[in-house]
This record gives C-alpha cells, sequence and structure tokens, in this order.
C-alpha cells in the first residue's frame, strides 16, 4: 500500500479549525506520535484535503520542515492553554514570522451578484499561503477567548487536540463515536465485571 493510499484515511477533522486540524496531523502524541507529513507530498495532500488550497501544490523539503516548526510551536501554545501555563516566547515567535509573511494575503472587498463583500483572506494559490492562512487562525484562536475553549482528548491512546463547542463546554473526547464510545463501552465492562464480582 502506498503513502497516498494509506494517509488520507488517517487525517481527522474534528479539531474544529485549521490550525487545530493541521496539529492532529502528528498522531497519538502521548507515546512520542505518528508523523503524517514525512514527506513534501504529504503536506500538499493534506493541504489539498483540508481545502487550504484549490488542488495540489508544490511543496519543498525546506517548506515542510517550516510547516512541521510551525505545526509543534501551535501545538506547544495550545498545550500551554490548557495547562493554564503562559506560553514561550519562541511559540509566539514563530507564528508572528507567519503572521508577517500573512501580509501577501491581504483582507479585501469583493462583488457577489453587485454586492460588496468583504473578505478576510482569500483561498491561498499555494502551499505558502495555506500555512499562513493556519497562522492567522491560530493566532485568532490563541488571541481571543476562544482559546478557552482548547481541549485535548481524555480518550485513553489518544491525544488529539480539538475546540470545545459543546454547549455546557464538557467535552472530553475528541470524537464520540471513537474515544467517547470506547470509554464508554469500558465503563460499561468494568461496572458489570464489578457487579459480577459482587454478586459471586
Amino acid at each position: 500500500m502506498t503513502t497516498e493510499e494509506r494517509i488520507p484515511d488517517e487525517y481527522v477533522w474534528y479539531g474544529g479549525s485549521p490550525s487545530i486540524d493541521f496539529v492532529n496531523t502528528r498522531r497519538y502524541r502521548f507515546e512520542g506520535g505518528r508523523e503524517l507529513l514525512q514527506e513534501p507530498a504529504d503536506l500538499s495532500r493534506w493541504l489539498t484535503a483540508a481545502e487550504l488550497t484549490p488542488g495540489r501544490v508544490e511543496v519543498d523539503e525546506a517548506l515542510l520542515a517550516q510547516a512541521v516548526q510551525l505545526r509543534e510551536a501551535i501545538d506547544l501554545a495550545l498545550i500551554a492553554v490548557v495547562a493554564g501555563d503562559p506560553l514561550a516566547a519562541e511559540q509566539v515567535a514563530v507564528v508572528n514570522t507567519w503572521l508577517g509573511r500573512a501580509a501577501q494575503y491581504p483582507p479585501h472587498l469583493d462583488l457577489d451578484q453587485g454586492l460588496p463583500v468583504f473578505r478576510c483572506s482569500t483561498v491561498p494559490a499555494d502551499a505558502f499561503g495555506a500555512l499562513c492562512r493556519i497562522a492567522v487562525d491560530a493566532a485568532e484562536m490563541l488571541g481571543s477567548e476562544q482559546r478557552t475553549r482548547l481541549r485535548i482528548c481524555a480518550g485513553i491512546n489518544c491525544s488529539a487536540r480539538f475546540i470545545d463547542n459543546s454547549a455546557g463546554r464538557r467535552r472530553r473526547w475528541c470524537s464520540m463515536a471513537g474515544c467517547g464510545n470506547r470509554a464508554k463501552a469500558s465503563q460499561h465492562r468494568q461496572a458489570a465485571a464489578a457487579r459480577a464480582k459482587a454478586d459471586g
């Protein structure tokens, strides 16, 4: 099975924002992680699947390395926010570097059937622009009250990051279909075993 056939099945889209979905391209961080962006083509595929580029884009080794550096800076900032710790200047500097680069993609006014529509950004035409957009998304998330909704999945053997948009802000799992169901099934098995032991 080729990388092209295998990796898209491992993409997760429950982060709640492009920057968190990007962070989740390193899976299972609790045990050292599984890197989904191993080569330039992997980043190109992910950007296309995330609809951050209009199609496949050119990515070289240097841009892949910068992308991974951005992703890890966002993740370390996210971890600090979830833990209630201050952000490190290094992570802020990496995001700020990309925000400076994002100036190439300024907001603009479009026309939609003759009516003016303000657009914060356009779909980037290349991987560099998509990474700028990810940095802007991360900065907006980290620099607003939205940061209070950042979570790390409580599921066993998971470490996915997500924004808790639930009504009560008490979401614990990245996905009810995956980690949530496994946790509930485990609780059910433990309760059944405890009842059997008590009846025993």
